[in-house]
């Protein structure tokens, strides 16, 4: 979580929030109205919703500030995720019938849900959202009335992003979906679907 004086960025898991937060750390370089998590895993509270960070510190407020976070298509999302999870130990790895569905593995072994995901940060009282595929653009669109001049510095940062992740697979939606298996994805998880309309304006089709 960032939080500064009139806003709250939220890091929605595997939607570019470590390359807004440098983008952010770039832009606020100097000012003291802003707090910075420590990088996940070494905080905590990394992925803290507004609600999370209430529970844990009865001194944050977010009253009268602006949230922000992360979104991206949900068969990508769901792509990066079970690949994220593959790639780090004990490298739990989805069936094809979780994957179908929007589930995945945690960590921890449990089995995690894209549309429980992204309720609870939509029940946080996320009210901009930065498209992955769209991070320049949406950075200076959603942040440039909270961060005035020092917007098209970071912006600038983030244009030179080509692939905000690391984790290395094969990423065309075709080789791992049909056209109804989307459709199909998208009707088992309504909440990112109605995220995705709001957002983008539909849903992704093949």
């Amino acid at each position: 979580m960032v939080v500064g004086e009139n806003f709250v960025w939220v890091h929605f898991p595997k939607c570019g929030g470590h390359t807004v937060e440098s983008a952010l750390r770039r832009a606020m370089r100097g000012s003291r109205d802003v707090a910075f998590d420590k990088r996940w895993p070494f905080h905590p509270g990394w992925h803290d919703t507004p609600a999370d960070r209430s529970r844990r510190d009865q001194g944050f407020d977010p009253h009268g500030k602006i949230v922000i976070s992360g979104i991206r298509r949900l068969p990508s999302w769901l792509l990066s995720r079970i690949h994220y999870e593959a790639s780090r130990p004990p490298y739990h790895c989805a069936t094809r019938e979780m994957f179908s569905r929007g589930r995945f593995f945690e960590q921890n072994g449990s089995v995690g849900w894209a549309d429980e995901h992204v309720e609870r940060f939509v029940a946080s009282g996320v009210q901009r959202w930065i498209r992955l595929e769209h991070l320049a653009e949406d950075f200076a669109r959603h942040f440039s009335d909270l961060l005035g001049r020092r917007t098209e510095a970071a912006a600038g940062k983030l244009r030179r992003v080509l692939n905000p992740t690391e984790i290395q697979y094969l990423k065309r939606l075709d080789f791992y979906f049909t056209p109804r298996e989307i459709d199909a994805l998208y009707a088992a998880n309504p909440a990112w679907a109605a995220v995705e309309r709001q957002v983008y304006g539909d849903t992704l089709r093949l």
